[in-house]
């Protein structure tokens, strides 16, 4: 539900506002006007009455003296609103996208956005409020979705050549040969398989591959700008991946990507063997709890006229129930 305020803050008309809309015929204002506020918020033009709000429509129609508005009038896809963005775009002072406005548009999203993870649909939203805060006009949403992406390719590029450039020629060696030989305890599928139950051989193969992945020196600074939502997203690319999909990539994206793999796997390595040590833990406590009962039960086993001496136990609480000691083993007896 929409308050009041948002409606009146994003869809309210001024007094120029009114003026430019009433110029027009009456049928055309309310979508005239839904196109000149919804173009100020987010620097893009409407394509469907169903992305505005009744509440709105009906708060437009009210500002423009149209109190029987039917939206079926307006074609958000006819000639006359193409008309009317046109107008919108020249009265509201903004300038139509340039190479220029591309280029530096990409060099922005490259800098601020394209190492957080974002989805492209938040990149595109994005995109657009750096359109309106240049008052520049962006063609389509394609467009810019075009733009996103071409951004996020050129940064996942350069990201990916800084890693390999920063791998000595032995972890290179090690990478390689792990893609090539990927069921060695220190190949490929091992280094993704789980850690299985708390034994001690499961603890030796998680150590070796913490072991291995450590023993690259991998470039874990390179990652320190990149979101974690941009690291995970490659690291389930590379978990989707076989070993021969793998080798078939260029060998800038194949050890790119597998280096930021496992820098992400290290940390998911050492939380395996904490889980481990906590399990094993807790099995020699509960072993240990065994071992005392157990020992306590043959103890009671071997005691001599164990009966009679419960018997009594129950004749004295009955004699003396307030007695200290009756009520002592009273309490010893019901928490047994």
């Amino acid at each position: 539900m929409i308050s009041d305020e948002d409606i009146a803050r994003q869809w309210g008309l001024s007094y120029d506002d009114v003026e430019f809309i009433n110029a027009r015929p009456k049928a055309m204002r309310v979508g005239l006007a839904a196109q000149l506020k919804h173009f100020q918020h987010t620097g893009r033009f409407l394509s469907d009455w169903a992305d505005i709000p009744d509440e709105a429509q009906a708060f437009l129609s009210e500002q423009v003296d149209n109190q029987h508005m039917d939206a079926g009038l307006y074609d958000f896809q006819g000639r006359s609103a193409r008309r009317h963005c046109a107008e919108i775009v020249v009265r509201l002072g903004f300038v139509r996208m340039t190479e220029r406005h591309r280029s530096a548009l990409s060099d922005w999203l490259q800098v601020t956005k394209c190492k957080q993870g974002l989805s492209v649909g938040d990149m595109v939203e994005e995109a657009f409020v750096w359109c309106l805060d240049h008052k520049v006009f962006a063609y389509s949403t394609k467009t810019m979705e075009r733009l996103v992406r071409s951004a996020r390719q050129q940064v996942l590029e350069q990201l990916l050549d800084g890693v390999v450039a920063s791998l000595s020629g032995d972890a290179i060696a090690k990478l390689e040969t792990s893609l090539a030989q990927p069921g060695e305890p220190t190949g490929f599928y091992r280094l993704k398989d789980d850690a299985g139950a708390a034994t001690l051989e499961s603890m030796l193969m998680v150590t070796q591959r913490l072991g291995f992945i450590q023993g690259l020196a991998l470039p874990k600074d390179l990652l320190a700008d990149v979101g974690r939502p941009l690291v995970d997203r490659l690291a389930r690319r590379v978990s989707g991946e076989t070993a021969s999909e793998m080798r078939r990539h260029n060998r800038t994206y194949r050890l790119g990507l597998y280096a930021v793999y496992l820098m992400a796997r290290e940390s998911a390595l050492i939380d395996n063997i904490v889980d481990l040590l906590l399990e094993t833990v807790h099995r020699i406590s509960a072993r240990s709890r065994r071992k005392v009962v157990t020992g306590i039960a043959k103890e009671i086993e071997r005691v001599y006229g164990k009966e009679k001496l419960l018997a009594d136990i129950a004749l004295a609480s009955i004699d003396e129930p307030k007695h200290p000691v009756t009520a002592e083993l009273c309490m010893n007896l019901g928490d047994g």
